[in-house]
């Protein structure tokens, strides 16, 4: 197994526009229309994934069409309610978690060997928040990389969103004991797309008192969002409860392997808050292909993989041509 230095790993400085990766044009395009014109997200986002899809109609189509086979197989995948906007499962339920679970849990003792935990504190700004491995990391694991894809997850991504999606990035995060309640600790919603759709795994048995995921459902989202308004960064819990949150939260509890779907586009949610031990979690994202935003996860997958033949749906959410 490989190891990553968080000190030396992309990892070591994340942000939410994708570290010291080079702007895209439409990123650029999105930063000057939303950021500085203060064009809405609802109203800006169609626009440029429009723009998307007429650079390169073929893909889109050729994504849609292979959803459409998808989503008439019925057996295969998990059904993500769109009114509700997540899906919870366990270890069982997909196939190479259990691998998923020992390869992770191997990585964060490898890491806890080698490092001290001050050295681990990679993002001084979130220390609740420490980033292991991260986008291109991955590809120097392939074996953890290809269970990602699997097609069970996959396709359950794919019905969800109506079209092949883009891998668009993962991280293994280790969040350790802390006190604070800020930034990503408090509500918000996640704004590269208008819908997406993330993984979140239990690397370790997660209790309460480890600072879960913890998020409301789509349509409990929506209600407290139409009555304090537009939400565009963080919200207290007060305002949240206030607006009729109170008692709907859920909570990403359970044995290693157990995680969930979220779009956190539409699911208000929070994490990290108040950990008395550690968590160990996987994130994995998902974002159509035409999403107008880059992923603040970034990832490009190698052309081969060891002992991998990646398939048609695979080879496009991984962007191998």
């Amino acid at each position: 197994m490989g190891y990553i230095d968080p000190k030396t790993s992309t990892a070591s400085n994340p942000t939410h526009e994708g570290g010291n990766q080079p702007a895209s044009a439409t990123h650029r395009l999105h930063k000057l229309l939303h950021k500085r014109l203060k064009i809405p997200q609802g109203m800006l986002q169609p626009f440029l994934s429009a723009t998307r899809i007429i650079g390169n109609p073929k893909e889109y189509w050729l994504r849609k069409r292979l959803a459409d086979a998808i989503i008439a197989d019925n057996h295969s995948r998990f059904n993500i309610p769109q009114r509700d906007g997540y899906k919870f499962f366990l270890q069982d339920d997909l196939p190479g978690i259990a691998d998923v679970v020992r390869y992770c849990t191997a990585l964060y003792q490898e890491s806890r060997k080698a490092f001290s935990p001050e050295s681990l504190q990679n993002n001084p700004k979130k220390k609740y928040f420490n980033v292991l491995l991260e986008g291109e990391d991955f590809c120097q694991h392939p074996e953890l990389l290809r269970r990602l894809v699997a097609r069970p997850i996959l396709d359950t991504a794919t019905a969800y969103l109506g079209a092949v999606p883009q891998l668009s990035g993962a991280m293994l995060v280790w969040s350790p004991e802390n006190d604070s309640a800020r930034s990503s600790q408090l509500f918000h919603f996640d704004y590269e797309d208008l819908t997406q759709l993330k993984m979140f795994i239990n690397i370790f048995d997660t209790a309460e008192d480890q600072g879960p995921l913890t998020f409301l459902p789509a349509t409990i989202s929506a209600q407290v969002q139409k009555s304090i308004g537009r939400i565009l960064g963080r919200v207290s819990d007060e305002r949240i409860y206030e607006a009729g949150g109170r008692s709907h939260a859920f909570k990403l509890v359970g044995p290693s392997g157990s995680g969930a779907f979220l779009d956190t586009s539409h699911c208000l949610h929070y994490g990290s808050r108040f950990n008395k031990r550690d968590r160990l979690i996987l994130i994995v994202q998902f974002l159509k292909f035409h999403s107008s935003y880059r992923s603040y996860l970034p990832f490009k997958a190698p052309s081969t993989f060891p002992n991998f033949t990646p398939d048609a749906v695979q080879r496009l959410a991984l962007g191998i041509h």
